[in-house]
């Protein structure tokens, strides 16, 4: 079974001992990557209750998608559902930046997929978009 990093969420190992050996290598890269992480303005559209999951206090990916109705909010949600809602795209905050990664980087423009960690009430996504997902 593989492993991903639970620190920056971006190496994938084949078992604990080979990330153990991989640390020596990986521990700065893996610290620099996790200060990439950047706080959104986020606004749950439903309580996680409402869903009937379990509420995300893991790390995951989120769907990131350009609302054609406004230039000002995208619509955010992962695989489960555990995070569902708006981030709003302030023009000086990174909510703004991420719009622009997904305009330019993201699927068809419209759509972009990032790795995400929600603390509490807060969620950090990481600016590096991903390869579209199969949901």
């Amino acid at each position: 079974s593989s492993k991903k990093c639970a620190g920056c969420q971006m190496e994938w190992y084949c078992s604990v001992g080979c990330q153990k050996q991989h640390w020596v290598e990986h521990g700065s890269i893996c610290r620099e990557r996790q200060a990439e992480y950047q706080s959104v303005w986020f606004v749950p559209d439903r309580l996680e209750s409402e869903l009937g999951g379990v509420p995300c206090t893991a790390d995951c990916i989120v769907s990131v998608h350009l609302n054609v109705l406004s230039n000002t909010t995208m619509a955010v949600y992962d695989e489960k559902l555990r995070i569902v809602g708006k981030i709003v795209a302030n023009d000086d905050g990174f909510g703004a930046k991420l719009m622009k990664i997904v305009k330019r980087q993201g699927f068809k423009g419209f759509k972009g997929y990032f790795n995400a960690k929600k603390r509490d009430d807060q969620i950090m996504i990481h600016p590096k978009i991903l390869p579209p997902q199969i949901w």
